[in-house]
């Protein structure tokens, strides 16, 4: 089992470059989706993939869906940050 610490720094690692460029896409949306459902714990993620789930169904990433997730990554690991993960 992996450390908080671990965890907090591969979730970063799988999400830096989503949130430098502001963009994520499908394949991108799915290894997210992947990572925080094996991760999850207490709920934490329940947005993200709630989200990522609707917005896969049709196989595609829009600009609109793209901005959503960026935005609570960017959320998600400010809360993160601030409860130590």
């Amino acid at each position: 089992m992996m450390t908080q610490k671990e965890l907090h720094d591969e979730f970063w690692l799988l999400t830096s470059g989503i949130i430098q460029d502001s963009v994520i896409d499908e394949k991108e949306a799915r290894v997210l989706k992947r990572w925080l459902e094996e991760h999850q714990r207490n709920g934490e993620f329940g947005f993200l993939i709630d989200k990522l789930d609707a917005f896969l169904v049709d196989g595609h990433v829009d600009r609109f869906e793209s901005r959503v997730i960026v935005n609570a990554l960017g959320h998600t690991l400010s809360q993160l940050n601030e409860s130590r993960f």
